[in-house]
């Protein structure tokens, strides 16, 4: 179930639940109002109905939690399937504290997506790669961008994340010195243990194997036609 923010709804019932819904639909992939139909009781703490698309009528699911009073908890409206669009990438914050500019680009180019504007979408993004890499490299911030992302291996000490591991994970290191008395271990030290070994799956692993797929995608889509280029 993916949440609905509260913001989204435009209009409501006379009882206070969501009657029309702003989505990005999954089936046309367009911003939609979805049209609810009348709210059902189930059990004393949820209401639920279906909604459809105004656009190409494709139906989901809507719930809603309800207070002791019947009355509708604020944040606590679901949707399912999900709507369509993209949502904020995870370490969000990271990109935050780096430039603000440079995520108010990502952001930009998301919500560009997001209201099918593909076009401004890719100029976006482009302009977003252009700052990042002026940004973690100023001193080549005149060479054309290919050249910037060339250099980045070059200039950039990529290596620093598994540098810190062997430090984390040496035997007098934070975690290191634990594995001799694993009766010394907590939570807290499981719990950074375990998010240290998904970041460096995601760095070594992930990552590349979802930039593979990417590729791959790239170089068997179809490639559009130029406007006005049709065929002969």
């Amino acid at each position: 179930m993916h949440q609905i923010p509260d913001s989204s709804v435009h209009a409501r019932f006379a009882n206070g639940f969501a009657r029309s819904i702003e989505l990005i639909c999954p089936r046309c992939h367009e911003k939609s109002m979805f049209d609810a139909r009348p709210w059902q009781e189930h059990g004393r703490q949820i209401v639920a109905t279906e909604m459809s698309c105004t656009r190409c009528e494709n139906e989901g699911l809507l719930v809603q939690l309800v207070d002791e009073y019947g009355n509708c908890k604020p944040a606590s409206l679901f949707t399912w399937p999900e709507p369509g669009g993209r949502h904020s990438m995870p370490g969000l914050p990271h990109l935050q504290a780096l430039s603000g500019p440079l995520a108010r680009s990502y952001e930009s180019a998301l919500k560009l997506y997001n209201h099918a504007e593909w076009g401004a979408t890719a100029l976006t993004v482009r302009h977003l790669i252009e700052g990042l890499a002026a940004r973690l490299l100023p001193d080549k911030r005149e060479l054309p961008l290919p050249r910037q992302l060339d250099a980045l291996p070059r200039d950039l000490d990529l290596s620093r994340p598994l540098q810190d591991l062997s430090q984390l994970m040496a035997p007098d290191g934070a975690f290191g010195r634990h594995f001799d008395d694993e009766t010394s271990i907590d939570k807290v030290t499981a719990e950074h243990l375990l998010e240290l070994a998904e970041q460096l799956l995601q760095y070594l692993v992930v990552m590349p194997g979802e930039m593979a797929e990417l590729k791959s995608r790239i170089a068997t889509a179809p490639v559009p036609l130029r406007r006005g280029s049709g065929a002969a």
